[in-house]
């Protein structure tokens, strides 16, 4: 009678089980870092069938609250429960392009324990990378225009022959790579058929003539436009030309290089076979021919510990609809965010929203039956204020140059993408008057994330807009910025008239991988102490600006643990040879935390994009998106235990949206 009486209490209760007998949620059990505000280490946490936390606590204050109704998920001894990582910034369609076989990989080697990520392609000497491109067999057909298409290649990091040295077994070059790709093209992988290079940068690429004339037929004959057509010119496009007025096969900035993406589709023979064809014109085709190298991607970025990506700018709708499908496979193990261009999102011409903001179909902290969708939808606006730093052109100020003897050698303080600050807030004036929207600005050199913070300075005195801002990359800091980003947070920020701005939530997101993967070669192309002040987290720490951390995929690899640990020592290592002894600290002064770091993938990641309230942390309300690993990364110091395990080298067990293990999307 007692066991019947103790089942009718559980039964009317509802405590644990639900009316088909079957548990009403979950109860996870050991050392839980939650990673809230007030830094909460807990020991349990129990999740209702819909994946919302519903308590956080010890487990008998959870087993009392909750009956013994509830699935016991129970952690081993050394592992940790955390809010899975937030990803603030990569490229999901590069990333995917970069796996696909029709794409070749030449970037640099990476040194241990990193060059797990390495390609076997891989390369430290652009000879090799370049001539590793070259068409096993002759196409016989000089009318060929199929491109031979690769990605990051770094001439900032892999080493070139010196100048007047023979290239490839060819006559000798009397210039170097960048003043003239083309040539490099031309001795290393020949002429037959056009050849189309990404830098690793993502703001460059690398042609040869054959290209320059296929894109060029296709402009004119199919487009009807000038070549290079004048609208590369919006957003700083650029087809360089030598001093012979002729192109050198250099092409700065992503509107320069649309057209060959054009001309690339379109030049397929096979489009409804050819990936790339498909990615830019039919999105469902595309997911369905690629579903298996797609699914290996994903499956890299869930064993990362990644539940949620920010896309960081889709150029088109045809992307946007790209990302949201793919969000929506079956058990897909992703929560996508994503932000548009600004001129995708607005029609200068009417004057007018070409897109409104959106999130998630439903609101769990609304609707009681909402399962948070993996698709979060497009709720920002990405404008590039400037290009790369180790691509030469980011746009940079006293008491920051490119050195006058180094890789930039000619260009001095680079380059802005904008004529002028007024010309960077017309772009965004429309959308930020709307007040729909959250804004993201792309700046690499100090002198554009002046012009950033001037911008939004100004047009938080137009119209005060409640959403947050977000520095990308802040590669080159100053103390003054961060004064100036501190000042917008608290609302004492004035312009040079002495215009009171409204208070404005900016944050910085670091590619922390500047520092160690480019902090040597930063050091040799920019000026005395630059290289210092790389992703300078101690400015941010000290005028209260919180940061995340990212990879800025394809840039670095998608791991955030190697972003923690990059951040917490602030390593750098020498190209091209990659010897342990000659790496070295770059800046200690601006050396992150552990627990900064780990903010930096969770919580402030979230909160630049809104995601907050619901994922970023494991608080009760919020989503249960979770990541355990082997070890607890609060243990280690300086990013090191005494066995020498360091944080990047813990592993991630599995992870868990809405409470449940993602390891069916393996199958």
């Amino acid at each position: 009678m007692l066991s019947v009486c103790l089942a009718l209490v559980s039964a009317c209760t509802g405590k644990g089980i639900s009316g088909n007998g079957k548990p009403r949620g979950t109860l996870f059990v050991g050392k839980v870092i939650t990673m809230d505000d007030q830094g909460t280490i807990a020991e349990a946490v129990s999740v209702d069938e819909h994946g919302r936390i519903l308590k956080v606590g010890t487990e008998r204050e959870l087993l009392a609250a909750h009956g013994p109704g509830m699935e016991i998920v129970r952690l081993n001894q050394q592992e940790v429960l955390m809010p899975g990582f937030v990803e603030p910034h990569m490229h999901i369609l590069l990333t995917l392009m970069e796996s696909l076989p029709i794409m070749k990989k030449v970037e640099p080697c990476l040194p241990p324990p990193y060059a797990e990520a390495n390609d076997p392609q891989c390369t430290n000497i652009l000879e090799n990378a370049l001539r590793s491109l070259r068409p096993t067999t002759p196409s016989g057909n000089a009318a060929s225009t199929e491109f031979i298409m690769a990605m990051n290649l770094d001439p900032s990091r892999q080493q070139a022959p010196s100048l007047g040295q023979s290239v490839c077994g060819s006559k000798p070059i009397s210039t170097s790579f960048t003043d003239s790709p083309k040539d490099y093209l031309s001795a290393c992988v020949g002429d037959e058929r056009p050849v189309f290079i990404l830098d690793q940068s993502g703001h460059l690429a690398y042609v040869n003539q054959k290209a320059i004339d296929v894109t060029c037929n296709y402009l004119k004959s199919t487009k009807k436009e000038e070549c290079p057509p004048g609208s590369i010119k919006n957003g700083g496009g650029e087809w360089v030309k030598g001093p012979d007025g002729q192109f050198t096969g250099l092409i700065r900035e992503p509107p320069a290089y649309e057209p060959f993406l054009e001309a690339m589709a379109h030049a397929t023979l096979k489009k409804d076979l050819n990936p790339i064809a498909l990615l830019r014109s039919h999105p469902k085709k595309f997911i369905e021919q690629s579903a298996g190298d797609i699914r290996s991607t994903i499956r890299k970025l869930r064993n990362a510990g990644i539940t949620t990506l920010a896309d960081g700018g889709l150029t088109s709708l045809t992307q946007i609809k790209l990302a949201k499908l793919l969000a929506e496979q079956k058990d897909f193990p992703l929560r996508i965010t994503a932000l548009a261009r600004y001129d995708v999102a607005y029609d200068f011409r009417m004057n007018r929203e070409k897109l409104q903001p959106t999130g998630p179909a439903c609101d769990p902290r609304t609707d009681p039956s909402c399962e948070l969708p993996k698709w979060l939808g497009v709720g920002g606006i990405k404008l590039w204020v400037d290009g790369s730093t180790q691509g030469c052109t980011a746009w940079l100020g006293p008491p920051y140059a490119y050195k006058e003897h180094g890789h930039c050698e000619k260009d001095g303080e680079g380059r802005p993408n904008y004529r002028n600050v007024c010309a960077i807030m017309d772009q965004l004036r429309g959308l930020w008057l709307t007040g729909g929207w959250r804004f993201q600005m792309h700046v690499n050199g100090n002198e554009s994330a002046q012009w950033a913070i001037t911008a939004f300075a100004q047009l938080q005195q137009e119209a005060e807009n409640k959403h947050p801002v977000l520095f990308i990359h802040d590669t080159l800091g100053t103390e003054d910025l961060a004064s100036q980003m501190g000042q917008l947070r608290n609302g004492t920020f004035r312009t040079e008239d002495g215009k009171p701005t409204p208070r404005l939530d900016a944050s910085v997101t670091h590619l922390i991988g500047h520092v160690a993967y480019w902090g040597n070669s930063f050091k040799e192309m920019l000026t005395e102490g630059a290289a210092s002040n790389l992703d300078a987290v101690g400015f941010d720490r000290k005028h209260g600006v919180p940061f995340s951390l990212h990879s800025d995929s394809t840039v670095t690899p998608p791991r955030p643990l190697w972003y923690v640990e990059q951040a917490v020592t602030r390593r750098t290592w020498k190209y091209p040879d990659l010897k342990d002894a000659d790496s070295y600290v770059l800046g200690p002064e601006h050396k992150a935390t552990i627990v900064e770091a780990l903010r930096g993938i969770t919580l402030e990641a979230a909160r630049q994009h809104e995601l907050d309230k619901w994922l970023g942390s494991i608080e009760p309300g919020k989503v249960a998106d979770f990541v355990v690993l082997d070890d607890n990364p609060l243990e280690y110091e300086q990013a090191r235990r005494n066995d020498g395990k360091t944080l990047g080298g813990i592993n991630v067990v599995r992870t868990y949206l809405n409470g449940r293990s993602t390891d069916t999307a393996d199958k």
